[in-house]
Formats: structure tokens, sequence, C-alpha cells
């Protein structure tokens, strides 16, 4: 098993309700693909480097995971689709 972070971005408007709803999905996606949940660390508002989508901030947040590569292009799928996350990246850790 793997070591991997995602670090996404989160509309700045959202009430901390659907925030932790957002971030519940993403570590049950994670957990049915037989992963398994490290940090979650919370950096905050901030704001962006530049522009995305009208957006000058967003509420950024880095979460550490094992798992097995497959995991990978169903979380791809998962911020795709979520229309709160703005940005996100996903890295493999001790590369």
């Amino acid at each position: 098993m793997a070591v991997y972070e995602t670090m996404f971005i989160l509309r700045p408007e959202l009430e901390s309700e659907a925030e932790e709803e957002v971030i519940n999905n993403l570590q049950s996606v994670i957990k049915n693909l037989g992963g398994e949940i490290g940090n979650v660390d919370d950096w905050g508002r901030r704001k962006l480097a530049y522009e995305v989508n009208k957006l000058n901030e967003g509420h950024y947040l880095l979460l550490q995971f094992t798992g097995s590569h497959e995991i990978i292009p169903e979380l791809e799928h998962f911020f795709r689709v979520n229309d709160e996350v703005i940005r996100f990246m996903i890295t493999r850790e001790g590369q």
C-alpha cells in the first residue's frame, strides 16, 4: 500500500456542514476502496494565487491516506463531479 496525500480547495461560501459532508463523502470513497485515512489538515480560507471560476479565495484542505493505485481514478472522478471542489491535486509520498 502506498501513501498518498491530496490537497483540495473548496468554494469559500460553503457552510461548515456542507464542507463536512464533502470531507465525509471523500473519506467514505477511500474506505470503500480499501484505503485508510491518515491526517486531515484544515488550512482554512486563503487567497488563491489566481482567479478560478471568478473566485479569489478558497478553503484549503490536505488529506493523507494509504491505499492501492486503484483509488486514484475514483478520487479524480469524485473531485471532478463535485461542484464544491475548485481544484485538487493527488500526490504519492516517498518518490
